[in-house]
């Protein structure tokens, strides 16, 4: 990554670098030629901060976004459609369950992408690269780190909170999120379990692959919210309500395969 990833070397405007992203959109029916500024500012961020694969044929990189924003928009990309678009059928398969598993990368640019900050046309630039002031000039800071960091320049030129009460309502949203993902996580993890006890006691493929599916999609779901960056912070609603899906989702694997158990004794 270097100025020219952001920057056009010649004109220094912005610019996405990444083609794969540039293609992905453009199946999506958004032109990058032709975007603001502003979304400039999203999108020279989310060209690799975002889910990705890797095409088949060329190993050119595409993105599940095609079929949506939402993780189970893309997990029904997966299952459905990427066939015709270069994709694969699983990254790994999980040694207990035997399951085919996606793996989730950093679905940030999907996740900010419906947040409340998006609507309010905040980018990842305004909060992560905020404008700053030294010797009376401006300038656009190129930390790139946590605006807890920067919260005046990040946060307090929008939000009229004191420092400390915003502090404490991102770390209030970081620790709800991160207990809701662990629970998801255990939970899937359980699932595993369950699933290679009732291959232990004889349950066969096919009594087990609708079973699979289930807890592929619970992983896919936790997986979305732990490989992402903001700790729930852009986008706190999507991100519980994901977790909540896995575990619900995890929940249901544990249920079938003791029920196959059961049945197999």
């Amino acid at each position: 990554m270097g100025c020219s990833s952001c920057h056009d070397p010649d004109t220094m405007e912005l610019r996405v670098y990444q083609q794969g992203f540039v293609e992905s959109m453009a199946l999506k029916g958004i032109d990058i030629s032709k975007a603001s500024h502003n979304e400039m500012r999203g999108y020279v961020c989310g060209q690799c901060h975002n889910e990705y694969y890797f095409m088949a044929e060329d190993g050119r990189v595409r993105h599940p976004f095609i079929g949506g924003w939402e993780p189970e928009e893309q997990f029904k990309f997966y299952q459905t459609q990427s066939e015709q678009l270069g994709a694969f059928k699983q990254d790994w398969i999980h040694p207990d369950s035997k399951t085919p598993m996606l793996k989730a990368q950093h679905p940030d640019f999907e996740i900010w992408t419906t947040s409340v900050h998006a609507d309010a046309g905040v980018t990842c630039v305004d909060c992560h690269m905020p404008y700053m002031r030294e010797n009376g000039q401006k300038y656009t800071s190129h930390w790139m780190t946590s605006p807890l960091k920067t919260v005046e320049a990040s946060c307090l030129k929008c939000h009229d909170e004191s420092k400390e009460t915003l502090i404490a309502r991102v770390k209030t949203i970081h620790d709800n999120n991160f207990k809701l993902q662990r629970t998801a996580g255990q939970t899937v993890a359980k699932a595993h379990l369950a699933v290679k006890a009732a291959m232990d006691a004889g349950a066969t493929d096919e009594q087990l692959a609708p079973v699979r599916l289930k807890l592929r999609e619970a992983q896919w779901y936790w997986d979305w919210v732990a490989a992402e960056n903001g700790n729930g912070f852009h986008n706190p609603d999507k991100c519980m309500r994901i977790s909540g899906e896995a575990i619900d989702l995890a929940h249901q694997v544990i249920q079938d395969a003791n029920a196959l158990v059961k049945g197999s004794l």
